[in-house]
C-alpha cells in the first residue's frame, strides 16, 4: 500500500514537480530534461530516481522517462491544489463548504481562468455575456443589474435562450422596478415565456453566482465567510472552465423546481 505522506513529500519539491509536468507532455531522457529545466544531469537523475520509487515515473529500455498512469492521475488531482494555492487569499476569505465534492475534486479544471475582483469589470463582463450570446445564457443567483436590462431584451429578441436559477431571497429591488418596466412590460414578459426561450427555476440553497453563455464564463463567484458576496471571482473563455461551469449549472438545474 502506498504512503500518501511519502507521495506528497516527493511532489512538494519544485524541481520534481516541474519534471512531472514536463514528462506529462511527452517522454524525455535525463540529458534533455536537465537541459530544458536548467538542472544538472546528476540532480535530474536523482529526482527521477525518487519519482520512480513512488511509482510516478518509469524508464523504458531506451532510457526515456515517462509519467506512469498513477503519476498522470496524481497530477490531475494536484492541479486542483495548484489552483487553490494560486488563489490562496481568495479561498481564505470565501466559503466553498457547500460546493458538491465532485466539483471540489475537479477544481483543477479552473486553472486557466482569470481572477477578477473589480465590481465594475464584473458588470461589464455580464453585459458582454449578453451582447455576445447567440445560443444561450445560464444564470445562477446573479443579482439584478439595471444597465443589463436592454441587453437581456435584445438577447431574447435574437432568440437566445435563458435559464435562470435563483433562491427565494433574490428579488428585484423596488428601485429598479421602473427601469425594468421600460424593457419588460407584462406583454413582453408573457411573449418571452410563451416562446419558451426563458426558463426559471427556484432552489432552496445555492452558494455561488454563475453567469455564462455558450462561449464564455462571465463570472463564477463564491460567498465570503459572512455569506455575503463581494463579486470577486473567476472569468474565462477556456474550454475546461466552460465545461466545468456548464456541468455545475446543470447539477443545480436538476435540483431546482420550475417557477409556475
Amino acid at each position: 500500500m502506498g504512503n500518501i505522506f511519502d507521495l506528497m513529500f516527493e511532489v512538494s519539491n519544485e524541481d520534481r514537480f516541474s519534471i512531472l509536468l514536463r514528462l506529462e507532455e511527452g517522454a524525455m531522457n535525463v540529458t534533455g530534461l536537465a537541459r530544458e529545466l536548467g538542472l544538472t544531469t546528476q540532480e535530474t537523475s536523482r529526482h527521477l530516481s525518487r519519482l520512480g520509487d513512488v511509482s510516478l515515473t518509469t524508464k523504458d529500455a531506451g532510457g526515456m522517462f515517462t509519467v506512469t498512469s498513477f503519476g498522470g492521475l496524481t497530477l490531475r488531482l494536484l492541479h486542483g491544489l495548484k489552483f487553490v494555492s494560486k488563489h490562496e487569499d481568495y479561498f481564505t476569505t470565501h466559503n466553498l463548504g457547500n460546493l458538491p465534492d465532485e466539483f471540489v475534486c475537479r477544481m483543477g479544471e479552473l486553472m486557466d481562468s482569470t481572477y477578477m475582483d473589480d465590481v465594475m469589470v464584473m458588470v461589464h463582463s455580464t453585459e458582454n455575456i449578453l451582447k455576445e450570446a447567440e445560443e444561450y445564457v445560464l444564470n445562477i443567483n446573479m443579482p439584478f443589474i439595471a444597465s443589463a436590462f436592454p441587453f437581456i431584451r435584445e438577447a431574447y429578441e435574437r432568440g437566445v435562450r435563458g435559464r435562470f436559477i435563483h433562491t427565494e431571497d433574490l428579488r428585484l429591488p423596488p428601485s429598479m422596478m421602473d427601469e425594468r418596466e421600460k424593457f419588460f412590460d407584462d406583454e413582453t414578459a408573457i411573449k418571452i415565456r410563451a416562446a419558451g426561450i426563458q426558463e426559471e427555476r427556484l432552489i432552496d440553497e445555492v452558494d455561488l453566482i454563475l453567469y455564462m453563455n455558450e462561449r464564455e464564463v462571465g463570472i463564477l463567484a463564491f460567498p465570503m465567510l459572512t455569506g455575503r458576496y463581494d463579486f470577486a471571482g473567476f472569468t474565462s473563455t477556456d474550454k475546461k472552465t466552460h465545461s466545468y461551469c456548464k456541468e455545475l449549472f446543470q447539477h443545480y438545474w436538476e435540483k431546482a423546481k420550475p417557477v409556475r
